[in-house]
């Protein structure tokens, strides 16, 4: 076990390391239990990671983006493509580590999975041409485009169906897209 005095090639390490290599890997390089290394870190304000304009968790993407359900972002690293790398962070508990300009990347090529209405202005930090464009763009779409369907929604939609309510007319009760209220239609017609 070390002592308590750290040396300045040691401070540099961790803090060029920290969120980028594992707690485990830091740890074992510099000859220190990792509780050590973590406490070192929390009094250094390093934070989850030293690279906060390089790399976020999907918890940060997600609340960056204006996602309340942080699993959409995991699902998008598991399902869609989206570039993470998993990291040894809090004394063993790991966490999905996104560098930022793969997500910009990935937020450009998938623009249809996400709704620009609820980003921040330059919560990116900046406002790239094409996110200025999909901002027109989504100021078009339903207010609820994203929005999961409630079981009161679900009633709602087959009571006014069921009275022969025009598609359309429900979509703009629901603030949805004629073809989302088609889909909900034939599901809950599926299920019932």
């Amino acid at each position: 076990m070390r002592g308590n005095t750290w040396t300045q090639h040691e401070l540099n390490y961790l803090e060029n390391s920290w969120g980028i290599k594992t707690l485990s890997k830091i740890a074992k390089s510099l000859k220190r239990s990792k509780v050590g290394v973590f406490i070192k870190a929390k009094r250094l304000k390093l934070g989850a990671s030293t690279r906060a304009d390089e790399f976020m968790t999907a918890r940060q993407a997600s609340l960056m983006l204006g996602i309340k359900d942080s699993q959409v972002v995991l699902r998008w690293i598991k399902l869609k493509g989206l570039p993470a790398k998993k990291r040894e962070m809090l004394l063993g508990k790991k966490f999905w580590m996104i560098r930022h300009s793969d997500m910009i990347n990935w937020l450009e090529n998938n623009q249809e999975k996400f709704d620009s209405r609820k980003i921040e202005f330059y919560a990116l930090g900046s406002e790239p041409n094409w996110l200025q464009e999909k901002r027109k763009k989504d100021k078009l779409l339903p207010k609820n485009r994203f929005k999961k369907w409630t079981k009161m929604e679900n009633d709602l939609l087959m009571i006014y169906y069921d009275k022969g309510k025009k598609q359309k007319e429900i979509a703009e009760m629901f603030g949805r897209s004629v073809m989302s209220i088609e889909r909900k239609i034939y599901k809950l017609k599926r299920i019932n």
